[in-house]
């Protein structure tokens, strides 16, 4: 769950900016265009969506962050195997979702102190 709802945290915002240059991938060109017009919108739908995760389950914060990106590395992996020339930036992509999950374990941190504060574990 939380995979897709990071796949909808960054894809989603970048179907209504309609000025947005359209990016060509093996596999993913939806993606693409996501990752490389990311806007401040997909930032406040990862705190969103690690704040729900976080509010409806009991799993670590750290974990719900990294989950949210979890399907990014995959993907690329995927389009590595379809055409090796795709990802010439792998280890700095890789950084790159690990600092695009901060919002989501921001979100999954808040939601865990407002459950301490009401008394709710």
């Amino acid at each position: 769950m939380a995979g897709v709802l990071g796949i909808v945290s960054i894809v989603l915002p970048t179907l209504f900016m309609t000025d947005l240059r359209q990016f060509n991938a093996p596999l993913f060109p939806i993606i693409r265009t996501a990752i490389e017009g990311i806007s401040t919108w997909s930032f406040g739908l990862l705190l969103f969506s690690g704040f729900c995760l976080k509010w409806f389950s009991n799993l670590s914060s750290w974990k719900i962050g990294f989950a949210t990106l979890a399907f990014f590395p995959i993907m690329a992996v995927l389009e590595i195997f379809i055409d090796s020339s795709s990802h010439n930036m792998l280890p700095f992509e890789f950084v790159l979702y690990a600092v695009y999950s901060i919002p989501a374990i921001v979100g999954a941190y808040l939601a865990e102190g407002i459950k301490l504060a009401l008394g709710n574990k």
